[in-house]
C-alpha cells in the first residue's frame, strides 16, 4: 500500500495522505480494528471517484492490504468482497496480472469460506494460471497460502505442504512492515494433522500464535489458538482443548473475531459432545453456524470431525441443525473435490448402511473407496478408522483372517494413538502381543531415523542443512519444538547459542518460563548423556516432556540436540537407555559430516575467491609487538572483542588492519564461525554489488549460476571489509541498510535475506573528511564509528622494528630452508633509520627478499634511501625494476595526498584503473 505514489488532485488527495497517517499509526500501535475502519473509508470514497490509471493503481493497493486485514481481524468477509471484485476489474483494466492473480486468490479463499467450493477451485485455478506464467519468486511468495489452500481444499496435504512452508517463511521475514501470508500457518498445521504429525501441528500452532502476540496481531493469535482446539480434538486431548477452548471463545467474543467465534464455538461445542452432552454440543453447533454466517462464513470446515459429530447427532436421534444434517453434508461432500472428506463420509455413510443390516455389497464398496481415497491424502488416523469398519464388515462376511488384518492395518496407523481410537469390541481380533506393534515399529526406528537424516545430505547449503536436520529429528521424535544448542570452546558455563531451530526462537530461550529447561540442557552437555524427562509440574501451558542428546564434535561435546513437548507426556517414553546412546553416537556423527561439509565449502569458496579465513590454529599468523603503544590498542582491541558491535579499524595501508580484524574475530564470541574478508582494491566497480550481496541467476550478463555475496557467507561469523572508503555511495546505501537491519536482497533478487554478521571495516581514507567532501554518507561513517581503533605506523613503533624484522628472518629462512642469518648491528641502525613509508608490509617484503638474496655467512639486507623528491634520487642507487617502480608509485601516493581513486587520485596520474594501481601496489610490497 503506497498512499505516497498517489498523486490526487485537490482536496481529495490531501484527505488519502492523511489517511495514510492514520493507517499506519494505527497498525504501529496494534490497532488493526482501527485500521481497517479507515481503510474501507478511503475506499468507499475511492469506489465513487472516477477512475483513472493512478486512482486504479491505489484502489488496487489498499484492497489487497484490507482484504489481508479482515482475515487477520477474522470479520468483513462480506464487505471486503465487494472491493475485490471492483479491485479485479481496476487490475484489469491496467493491465496488472500480479495483482490480478492475487486479487483473484483472495475472493477465491472467500468462495472457499462461504461455501462456494467449486467456484473457489475455479478462480483459484484462474488466478494460479497468472502465477505461473509470472514465475517469479516474488509472486510464488505473495501467492504461497492461497496456493496451499487450492491443494488442501481438495484434500492433497502433502501438496499443499510445499506452498505453505514457503509462506510460513514469508511470513516471518515480512512480519515487521506488512503483513504476508498470515493465515498459513494455521493451514498448514491442519495439513500436518491430517497427516498425522500432531506435535508439528501443535508445536507450529503455539509457535505462530507467539509470534502474532508479540507482533499486536491479536485477531491472528485468537484464531491459531481456536484452531490449536480443533486439532487437540482430533486425538481427543480433552484436558488441553478444556483449557484452550474457553479462553479462545472469550478472546474472539471481545475482539469481534468472528472467525476465531466460529472455531472455538464449534470446538467447545465437540468437547461437550465427547463429556457426554450431546444436546448441549447441537445447541452450541446451530449457535456457531448462525454467527458465522452473518460474516459471510457459511458451514465452512476442514475438519473430519464435524462429519464425525454430525453422524453421532443422526445416530443418536438428536434434531437435526437446520441445513447441516448430516445426509445433507455428506451428499454435499461427495459432490465436491476434497478426497480427504470424501472418505470420511463414505466411512460414515457405510457405518448408517450398517444399522439398517442390509445392503453389504454397498457398504463393501464405500469402505474400499473410502480407503483409496484417504491412502491418496495421507491420513492415517482417518484411514485406520476406516479399517477398523472394513474388518467388522470382515466379520459379518466370516473371513477372520481378512478381518484381523485390518485389525494389525489400523492398530498400525493409530502409530501410538490406539489406546485413544482402537475400539475394545475389536481387540480380540488382535494377536496376544498385539499390543507390542506399536513398541515393536518403534524398534526399527535407528535404522529408520538413519535413512531420514541421510536423505537430507545431498543439499550443499549448511545453514538449511542444519536447520532441515532439527526440523526432521522434530518429526521423528514426535517433538513440537527443538533447536541445537552450541557451546564456546572456553567457558563451559556460559550459555549456549542457538544455532538453528523448529518454533523456537532465541528470545523464547531467554524468558523466564524456559529458564528451567536449561538445567536439562547444561545435564546433558556437562555429563555426556542422553536426558528424557517428564515435567510432572510445568502446569496447564507448560512444557510437559523433553529430550536432549550431547553432540560431539572433534572429540569434543559442543552442543546439545533439544526437543520438547507441551501436550503429550508420554511421547518421548519409547526412547529407553538400549536406543539413547546409539541415536547420540549417530546424531554426532551426522553432525560431524555436516561441519566438515561446511569446512569443504567455504575451503572452496575461499580458493575461488581468496575471501575466508579460519583463525582457529596455532600457526596463524599473530600480532608482534611490545611498544607501549602497540600494547595500548592490542588490549583495546581485546575488550572491543567482547562485544557485537561494528568495529572501525583506521591507519596506514600496510600497518596490518586485517591481521587486527583476525586478532578481535578471534577473541570474539564468533570464533567458531569464519571470518569473511572483502577488499575492497580487488574487486572492479561494477562486480562490488554483486561480490558483497550476492546475485540472482539472469541478473545480469554472465550470471549464469546463483551467488552468494560475502555478506550472506558471513552469517553467524564476522565480516571483515577492507579499504571501505572505496566503496561508492549507492552501494553505501545498501550496506548502511543491510548493517542496521541485518537483511538485504540478492542483485537481482525480491526476496529478503537474513544475515547476522558481526563487522569490522578498514580504511586508510580519513573517513570525516571523506564526509565533509560528500564522498562518503555521514549516517554511515557514524554507523562505523562506534569503536574506532587506530593502528600506529611503523615509524611510532621503533621499539617493535628489529623486534618485527628478525621475526620476519625467521619465518623467511625456515620457508626457504634457507640459513637463519643475524642482524648485525649495521642493520639494526638501517632499519631503525628508515621511516617505513609502506609500514609492516613493506619490512615483510625486504625480509623476504634478505632471506632470498643472501648467500654464504652474509645477508643483504637492501632499505631504499629516503630522498625521493627528484628524479636523479629515485634512480641514484641503481634500483631494480621492481624497486624503482615502487618508489615512484609511493612518490605518486605522496604527491596525491595518499589519495588512490578519484579525480586527482594516484590512479588518475599514473594513468591506471584503480584495481589495477592496488593490484601492483600489493605486488610491491606497498599494500
Amino acid at each position: 500500500m503506497d498512499f505516497q505514489s498517489f498523486e490526487a488532485k485537490g482536496k481529495f488527495g490531501a484527505t488519502t495522505r492523511i489517511d495514510e497517517g492514520l493507517v499506519q499509526e494505527a497498525l504501529k500501535s496494534g490497532d488493526q480494528q482501527g485500521a481497517s475502519k479507515i481503510l474501507f473509508q478511503v475506499l468507499d470514497r475511492l469506489s465513487s471517484a472516477e477512475p483513472y490509471p493512478e486512482l486504479d493503481n491505489l484502489f488496487v493497493s489498499v484492497t489487497l492490504e484490507l482484504a489481508t486485514l479482515c482475515f487477520v481481524l477474522g470479520q468483513n468477509f462480506n464487505e471486503v468482497f465487494k472491493y475485490l471484485r471492483l479491485a479485479l476489474a481496476a487490475a484489469q483494466r491496467l493491465g496488472n496480472r500480479r495483482s490480478e492473480a492475487l486479487i483473484k486468490l483472495h475472493i477465491g479463499r472467500i468462495y472457499y469460506l462461504g461455501q462456494r467450493r467449486k467456484d473457489a477451485i475455479k478462480v483459484f485455478e484462474e488466478g494460479k494460471k497468472i502465477v505461473d506464467e509470472l514465475g517469479d519468486e516474488d509472486i510464488h511468495m505473495r501467492a504461497g497460502e492461497f496456493l496451499g489452500l487450492y491443494y488442501q481444499m481438495q484434500g492433497l496435504f502433502r501438496e499443499a505442504m510445499a506452498h505453505y512452508q514457503h509462506a510460513v517463511e514469508s511470513f516471518e521475514i515480512h512480519l515487521d512492515n506488512r503483513l504476508i501470508n498470515p493465515s498459513a500457518a494455521m493451514w498448514m498445521s491442519y495439513c500436518e494433522a491430517y497427516l498425522g504429525q500432531f506435535p508439528q501441528a501443535f508445536g507450529r500452532l503455539d509457535y505462530y500464535r507467539r509470534i502474532a502476540t508479540e507482533h499486536g496481531n491479536h485477531g491472528l493469535a485468537t484464531t491459531l489458538r481456536a484452531v490449536l482446539v480443533i486439532i487437540l480434538l482430533m486425538i481427543r486431548k480433552l484436558r488441553d482443548a478444556s483449557f484452550h477452548g474457553p479462553i479462545a471463545l472469550d478472546q474472539a467474543i471481545e475482539s469481534g473475531n468472528v472467525l476465531a467465534h466460529y472455531f472455538a464455538l464449534g470446538a467447545c461445542g465437540e468437547i461437550q459432545l465427547y463429556e457426554g452432552r450431546p444436546q448441549k454440543a447441537r445447541e452450541m453447533w446451530a449457535e456457531s453456524l448462525a454467527i458465522a454466517e452473518q460474516a459471510g462464513i457459511i458451514r465452512q470446515y476442514a475438519s473430519p470431525n464435524v462429519l464425525e459429530m454430525l453422524y453421532e447427532f443422526h445416530r443418536l436421534g438428536l434434531d437435526p441443525i437446520p441445513q447441516f444434517t448430516f445426509h445433507g453434508e455428506a451428499e454435499r461432500v461427495l459432490s465436491e473435490p476434497n478426497l480427504h472428506l470424501r472418505g470420511v463420509a463414505l466411512r460414515l455413510r457405510a457405518m448408517d448402511k450398517s444399522l439398517t443390516g442390509v445392503d453389504l455389497s454397498g457398504i463393501e464398496k464405500d469402505l474400499e473407496t473410502s480407503a483409496d481415497y484417504l491412502i491418496q491424502c495421507g491420513d492415517p488416523i482417518q484411514l485406520g478408522k476406516t479399517w477398523l469398519e472394513l474388518s467388522r464388515l470382515r466379520l459379518r462376511q466370516n473371513d477372520l483372517s481378512q478381518a484381523r488384518a485390518m485389525a494389525r492395518k489400523a492398530w498400525e496407523n493409530f502409530y501410538g494413538y490406539g489406546d485413544v481410537f482402537y475400539p475394545d469390541d475389536l481387540r480380540h481380533l488382535l494377536e496376544s502381543n498385539a499390543h507390542l506393534l506399536f513398541t515393536t515399529s518403534r524398534d526399527e526406528f535407528p535404522n529408520r531415523f538413519m535413512e531420514i537424516l541421510e536423505d537430507l545430505l545431498p543439499t550443499y547449503d549448511t545453514s538449511q542443512l542444519i536447520t532441515r536436520f532439527i526440523t526432521a529429528t522434530n518429526k521423528f521424535f514426535g517433538a513440537e519444538r527443538g533447536g541445537l544448542f552450541w557451546f564456546g570452546k572456553k567457558n563451559r558455563r556460559e550459555a549456549p547459542v542457538l544455532r538453528a531451530a523448529c518454533n523456537l526462537t532465541q528470545q523464547e530461550t531467554l524468558s523466564g518460563t524456559f529458564r528451567a529447561n536449561f538445567t536439562y540442557i547444561f545435564k546433558s552437555y556437562r555429563e555426556n548423556k542422553p536426558v528424557v524427562s517428564r515435567l510432572a509440574d510445568s502446569g496447564q501451558d507448560g512444557v510437559k516432556a523433553l529430550l536432549c542428546f550431547p553432540l560431539e564434535l572433534d572429540g569434543e561435546i559442543r552442543g546439545v540436540l533439544y526437543h520438547d513437548n507441551s501436550y503429550l507426556e508420554d511421547c518421548f517414553d519409547f526412547l529407553n537407555g538400549d536406543k539413547l546412546n546409539p541415536i547420540s553416537s549417530y546424531l554426532s556423527n551426522f553432525i560431524t559430516r555436516v561441519w566438515r561439509i561446511k569446512r569443504k565449502l567455504e575451503e572452496t569458496t575461499a580458493s575461488e575467491s581468496g575471501s575466508i579465513i579460519h583463525v582457529e590454529s596455532s600457526d596463524a599468523p599473530r600480532i608482534v609487538s611490545q611498544s607501549k603503544i602497540m600494547e595500548s590498542v592490542l588490549s583495546q582491541a581485546d575488550r572491543i572483542a567482547k562485544f557485537d558491535s561494528t568495529v572501525l579499524l583506521l591507519g596506514e595501508t600496510g600497518v596490518g588492519k586485517e591481521l587486527m580484524a583476525q586478532r578481535i574475530h578471534r577473541m570474539s564470541a564468533r570464533q567458531d564461525a569464519p571470518l569473511v574478508v572483502v577488499d575492497m582494491t580487488t574487486i572492479p566497480d561494477t562486480l562490488v554489488e554483486s561480490e558483497l550481496f550476492g546475485h540472482e541467476k539472469g541478473s545480469f550478463t554472465g550470471a549464469d549460476r546463483q551467488k552468494k555475496g560475502r555478506l550472506e557467507m558471513a552469517h553467524k561469523g564476522t565480516l571483515f571489509i577492507d579499504e571501505l572508503g572505496e566503496i561508492s555511495k549507492n552501494i553505501q546505501v545498501k550496506l548502511l541498510r543491510a548493517i542496521q537491519e541485518k537483511t538485504f536482497v540478492r542483485v537481482g533478487g525480491t526476496r529478503p535475506i537474513t544475515a547476522d554478521f558481526r563487522l569490522i571495516a578498514a580504511t586508510n581514507r580519513d573517513l570525516s573528511h571523506e564526509v565533509k567532501l560528500g564522498n562518503f554518507r555521514e549516517d554511515l561513517y557514524y554507523r562505523l564509528s562506534t569503536f574506532p581503533l587506530i593502528i600506529p605506523p611503523l615509524r611510532e613503533r621503533a621499539e617493535d622494528i628489529v623486534l618485527l624484522a628478525r621475526h620476519f628472518l625467521k619465518r623467511f629462512s625456515a620457508k626457504y630452508g634457507c640459513l637463519e642469518h643475524e642482524l648485525s648491528d649495521a642493520h639494526e641502525t638501517m632499519l631503525r633509520n628508515y621511516s617505513w613509508p609502506g609500514n609492516i608490509r613493506e619490512l615483510i617484503n625486504i625480509m623476504e627478499r634478505a632471506v632470498i638474496l643472501s648467500t654464504g655467512q652474509k645477508m643483504e639486507l637492501n632499505i631504499p634511501g629516503e630522498n625521493r623528491e627528484t628524479s636523479i634520487s629515485l634512480t641514484a642507487d641503481t634500483p631494480t625494476l621492481d624497486e624503482l617502480q615502487r618508489r615512484y608509485i609511493q612518490h605518486i601516493i605522496e604527491k596525491a595526498g595518499g589519495k588512490i581513486s578519484g579525480p586527482g587520485g594516484a590512479a588518475e596520474i599514473l594513468g591506471m584503473r584503480r584495481t589495477s594501481l592496488y593490484s601492483r601496489m600489493k605486488k610491491l610490497g606497498l599494500r
